[in-house]
């Protein structure tokens, strides 16, 4: 008997060990569980990469509506129930979008904490945190923007004209240039070089040394890399904007780079325009040089763009210039205060 009773001893350890081993592991679990509820990751940061649901980038690029969630992060990657709605979606005028995304536009201008909305444009933006896709955890806002007429795509600067160089807070060009949303641009006149249009006006008109970004009055972007086109070529197309600074973030084909004609590579805070399709944009801003968003290489920063599903994309004056404006108040976390020289805008309509 008395063996037996120091066998059971021996086993009694044994047996604790591997309680707690069970227990251990249903609590790491259940906390991983806990991370992915209550964090503020966005939607993407929890699908496989490059799959067709994360290129699709919440169904926001589909014309499949999405209904809008909650405050500025998207929380949940199961889309809450659409709510009921409180406008007549208006038929989309036969513009640069060719009827399409009709559902975004609406006959009345309706204005949300993110989301604007009229006959011929249409934005909204959110907020997203991502501990999961680089090697740093980065934050980032993407505005996405429709608009039926290019027009509705504007540039402005600080002092009103090139001509009166100066810098000013982004606040300030927003709130002036009467801005639903705007984006901190490309520094205009700190190149010499470069081909300078704003809103159809021609400003410079010089070979380009750095990537150039030109937006046409046709709807279409597209960045060329020195050399690769003249700007006589350029001008025949009509530019209605274009950008002196860059790099390119996408080849021709939509596919990420690994080689940027930049001397600006590592991490850093970013502003970019992506494109889609005429009429079809966005505005992209990564926080940067701060404990909770260290910011993105450009390498980094040309995947994210491929990702949101974009098919070109520019990079613009980023680091402490980076700022991004949403009714005239600053939404991302700026490394510093910098004054801004250029901002690119979408403004309400005359007399809002």
């Amino acid at each position: 008997m008395n063996t037996a009773k120091a066998a059971a001893g021996r086993h009694v350890p044994v047996l604790l060990l591997s309680i707690l081993f069970v227990f251990l592991a249903i609590c790491a679990a259940v906390l991983m569980g806990l991370r992915y509820i209550y964090s503020d990751y966005a939607q993407l940061t929890v699908l496989p990469t490059n799959t067709p649901q994360q290129r699709s980038y919440l169904s926001r690029y589909t014309e499949t509506p999405v209904p809008t969630l909650p405050g500025p992060y998207l929380s949940s990657p199961t889309p809450s129930p659409a709510p009921a709605a409180t406008h007549v979606p208006s038929p989309a005028p036969a513009g640069l979008l060719g009827g399409k995304y009709a559902w975004r536009f609406t006959e009345e201008e309706v204005l949300t904490d993110h989301t604007y909305s009229n006959p011929t444009v249409s934005i909204s933006w959110d907020m997203y945190r991502d501990e999961l896709s680089y090697s740093k955890p980065v934050t980032f806002y993407v505005a996405d923007v429709l608009i039926q007429d290019i027009t509705s795509l504007t540039t402005a600067f600080a002092n009103g004209a090139y001509s009166a160089g100066g810098r000013k807070a982004m606040e300030t060009i927003a709130k002036k240039n009467n801005c639903i949303v705007a984006i901190s641009g490309d520094f205009a006149r700190w190149h010499a070089n470069g081909l300078i249009v704003r809103n159809g006006e021609v400003f410079r008109e010089k070979r380009f040394t750095s990537d150039l970004g030109v937006l046409y009055k046709s709807g279409v972007l597209e960045t060329y890399e020195p050399g690769t086109i003249s700007l006589e070529e350029i001008m025949t197309q009509d530019p209605w904007q274009s950008w002196h600074f860059g790099p390119e973030l996408l080849d021709h084909q939509g596919q990420p780079k690994t080689r940027f004609n930049t001397t600006v590579g590592g991490r850093n805070p970013r502003s970019v325009i992506g494109y889609y399709e005429p009429g079809h944009y966005c505005f992209v801003l990564v926080d940067g040089r701060r404990k909770y968003s260290r910011g993105l290489t450009m390498k980094e920063l040309s995947q994210l763009m491929y990702t949101l599903g974009c098919v070109r994309a520019y990079n613009l004056d980023g680091g402490a210039t980076a700022h991004m404006t949403w009714l005239n108040s600053v939404i991302n976390s700026p490394s510093r205060e910098r004054l801004v020289h250029d901002v690119i805008c979408v403004r309400f309509p005359s007399g809002a």
